[in-house]
C-alpha cells in the first residue's frame, strides 16, 4: 500500500522507522505506545520546544508506523486529535 504524506516525506518516514528499529532493542511498537507518545498523538500535547509543524511531521510518521502494526484504534485516536492527517477526506 502506498503511503500518502502531507506534512513529511517518504525519506523522513524511512529515517524515523530506521531510528525506531535500530535504537530500540525491544519491540519498536512499545516505544510508540509510551504515555508521552500517546499524549502527543491522542491528546495533542506538544513536548517542550516543539512547534506545530514538528508535531505534525512526527505524528504523521507515528500514524504510518502504527498502521503497519495494525494498531487501528490508536490510529483512529490520532485522526480524531489531528483531523488534518485524515487522508480519506
Amino acid at each position: 500500500m502506498t503511503k500518502t504524506f502531507k506534512y513529511t516525506d517518504e525519506e523522513t518516514y524511512n529515517e524515523f522507522i530506521l531510528n525506531l528499529t535500530t535504537k530500540i532493542e525491544d519491540d519498536p511498537l512499545q516505544s510508540l505506545i509510551q504515555p508521552s507518545v500517546i499524549a502527543l498523538v491522542a491528546d495533542r500535547v506538544l513536548p517542550e520546544g516543539w512547534n506545530q509543524d514538528k508535531a505534525l511531521q512526527t505524528t504523521e510518521c507515528i500514524l504510518h508506523a502504527l498502521e503497519e502494526y495494525e494498531e487501528y484504534e490508536i490510529c483512529q485516536e490520532i485522526i480524531i486529535a489531528y483531523p488534518e492527517l485524515n487522508y480519506q477526506k
